[in-house]
């Protein structure tokens, strides 16, 4: 029997599924997020989702970047949180000087400087007023712009490295199939994983023995990692810095001529989203294309029935309105890992399939129901 060929393509669900604390929320949250940085894309996401940020996910942040950008282009401006006095005051005045009052002609940009929290004041420093980023402030608007992304993409990295090892990852789902498909292919099948996450894949701390891991934008053990938006050939010269393709570490693994390849495809966690669509879309039309395509085992784990339907409006897009026919043409089927009584039986086929014995599977899945009606 031929080694089979098995795609694991890894969002950020999986992450989540293994209990670490990656969502956007926890990010924008910790102390390393530069949320008061002085720049209009800062700012613009921060007013995003105020009130709604326990839903907010990776992509979309990517999304919303792309809406920034088309926005602004639609205006045909770069936009500035500073205004031509609040500018002028930074330039000329040493905040340390504040203390012993401001100027007529600087109360108001002082002022408002300090409602949007770039001038700082703390009665226990001394100076009492502090303008943290002065210097980038005296920079104009599309350097502090370009800058918050770099920012963004440090904080992240730092964040990320103050993340544990979860002690009871091994009772979850997301461990479960890596290192099953991590034993198949130490037994010899070929099992390539390609995770858009920036975390290091580990099992008890260690890399899989034979599975080969590739990830597709960077990650902070490396300390380069690609955040940004889908190609667009209308892109304006200044904000070239807001597409992926234009980071100067983006070298993307081969995972659309893998998945193509591939006897076998699991995406865990991943939305298919249309920020990454151009990794997925020739690969699902292809599957749509009767006299083409070869029958492929596909399956997609996401958290819950929203979720699902989401994938699916994302699969009927990239593969012109053939979901029906996608289904027909292949082995395609949906878990959702937060909803584990309604898809217990596919997940008990799928881990016995990939080697896991029948009576462990029971008990894991018994605990996961469990835990679901806990």
């Amino acid at each position: 029997m031929e080694p089979r060929k098995i795609v694991l393509v890894l969002g950020n669900g999986f992450d989540l599924d293994l209990g670490l604390k990656t969502s956007y929320k926890d990010f924008w949250e910790s102390e390393y997020c530069p949320k008061d940085y002085p720049s209009a894309l800062i700012s613009h996401l921060n007013q995003t989702w105020p009130d709604n940020l326990q839903s907010v996910k990776w992509y979309d942040l990517e999304n919303e970047l792309w809406k920034y950008y088309t926005d602004l282009r639609k205006r045909n401006e770069i936009p500035d949180v500073l205004t031509p006095d609040e500018k002028k005051f930074v330039t000329n005045v040493d905040p340390a000087y504040l203390s012993f009052g401001v100027a007529d002609e600087y109360y108001d940009a002082a002022n408002s400087l300090l409602q949007k929290g770039y001038l700082v004041e703390n009665p226990k420093l001394s100076p009492r007023y502090l303008m943290p980023y002065r210097e980038d402030m005296m920079q104009p608007s599309i350097w502090r712009e370009k800058n918050s992304l770099r920012l963004i993409k440090e904080g992240l990295c730092k964040y990320l490295g103050t993340l544990g090892m979860i002690m009871q990852a091994s009772n979850t789902i997301a461990f479960q199939i890596l290192a099953f498909l991590d034993e198949e292919a130490r037994k010899g099948d070929f099992v390539n994983v390609y995770s858009f996450n920036y975390t290091r894949i580990l099992l008890n701390g260690r890399k899989p023995d034979a599975a080969i891991v590739h990830y597709m934008h960077g990650s902070c053990e490396d300390g380069r990692i690609i955040i940004g938006t889908r190609d667009d050939k209308e892109f304006n010269a200044s904000y070239d810095f807001l597409q992926k393709s234009f980071d100067p570490a983006y070298n993307p693994p081969a995972l659309v001529a893998d998945l193509q390849d591939a006897d076998e495809i699991v995406i865990f966690g991943h939305s298919i989203g249309e920020n990454d669509r151009q990794y997925f879309k020739a690969f699902f039309t292809q599957q749509t294309n009767y006299s083409a395509t070869r029958r492929k085992e596909i399956t997609i784990f996401t958290r819950d029935s929203l979720s699902e339907n989401q994938i699916k409006r994302s699969l009927q897009s990239m593969t012109d309105g053939n979901l029906s026919t996608l289904f027909g043409l292949n082995n395609l089927q949906i878990i959702k890992t937060g909803e584990i009584r309604e898809d217990q039986k596919k997940l008990f086929n799928f881990l016995v399939k990939h080697g896991k014995e029948e009576l462990a599977t029971r008990e894991f899945i018994g605990k996961l129901l469990a835990k679901e009606t806990a």
